[in-house]
């Protein structure tokens, strides 16, 4: 029964309709991604659909990014609240365009870390928000480039951009982009920021934990376990694990997994859409109990 309606389930989402083209390339950049396991951290889909999109924007499409410049762009100068003893968010800006049935309204924030005694943390401060900008400019590239190989054609593109102030708690502050790109179905992408206020400094995954520890054991083992529980509780749950395509199984987690710490102080561990699992179940998340990293994460970050 499980196997029946969950192939059911996979047929209804791949039968969605999509140029043979774009199917072709997509599942190609699919099978190249699983592959570059050595890259910098960037999002897998974002690997294959950059190639994708430039080769086919006419197709449908619909994608929902995070960006911060470009040529139509509307500023909206917002002064927010500070959130935090260190890091505030000081401004954001919109980037607005519509162009051939293609549009995009995106929000970036930029950040002002301070030191204790209330001085700007220049270093951090610019690092962090050159770093937004970098990542959102190649996002909104890829746009732009995409509305004018469109030319006069059916180009149907839609790029939205939200941020949140995800976590800010006595130790750390993180932001969190969440991206969502539709080609005809959905995909949806999740880039954080990271900031210790104890020391000032930018940190990913291995910045929680002391320094030599092995880290990604614990986590992936836990990771593994509780994507198997899940599959068994719930006949339309699919993970790449103990799977019949092992080249694509999730293995560990990396320095610079994308995670977060939630409300009730746990870590949550995020993998973006096709990076662990079909593209039917979207981005998923993990919480890890602390009682697995309690003896290996710094003070003051997990409870």
């Amino acid at each position: 029964m499980r196997d029946k309606r969950l192939e059911e389930m996979k047929q209804d989402y791949e039968n969605i309709r999509i140029p043979k083209e774009l199917r072709q390339r997509v599942e190609m950049g699919i099978r190249e991604a699983k592959e570059e396991k050595n890259m910098k951290k960037k999002s897998k889909v974002m690997v294959y659909v950059g190639r994708v999109v430039g080769g086919v924007a006419a197709a449908m499409l619909v994608i929902t990014v995070m960006a911060n410049s470009g040529a139509a762009i509307a500023h909206a100068m917002a002064k927010i609240p500070v959130i935090g003893a260190i890091a505030e968010v000081v401004t954001f800006r919109e980037y607005e365009s519509s162009e051939n049935n293609m549009t995009a309204n995106i929000k970036i924030p930029e950040v002002s870390v301070k030191n204790e005694d209330g001085t700007t943390n220049e270093e951090t401060t610019q690092k962090i928000n050159k770093s937004i900008q970098e990542y959102t400019d190649e996002i909104i590239a890829q746009y732009e480039a995409d509305v004018k190989a469109a030319g006069e054609g059916e180009g149907h593109m839609d790029v939205e951009l939200d941020y949140s102030v995800i976590t800010d708690s006595d130790r750390l502050f993180s932001i969190r982009f969440d991206q969502l790109l539709v080609m005809a179905s959905g995909t949806q992408m999740v880039k954080i920021y990271h900031i210790d206020k104890q020391t000032g400094e930018m940190i990913n995954l291995s910045g929680l934990f002391k320094e030599g520890v092995d880290f990604a054991g614990p986590i992936s083992e836990n990771i593994k376990q509780q994507m198997k529980e899940q599959m068994a509780a719930d006949e339309m749950i699919t993970y790449w694990v103990d799977s019949d395509t092992p080249e694509w199984d999730f293995e560990s987690v990396k320095e610079d997994t994308t995670f977060y710490v939630n409300k009730a102080g746990k870590l949550m561990i995020v993998f973006d859409e096709y990076e662990v699992a079909p593209g039917y179940m979207g981005s998923v998340e993990f919480e890890i109990p602390t009682e697995v990293v309690q003896d290996l994460v710094q003070e003051g970050f997990l409870k």
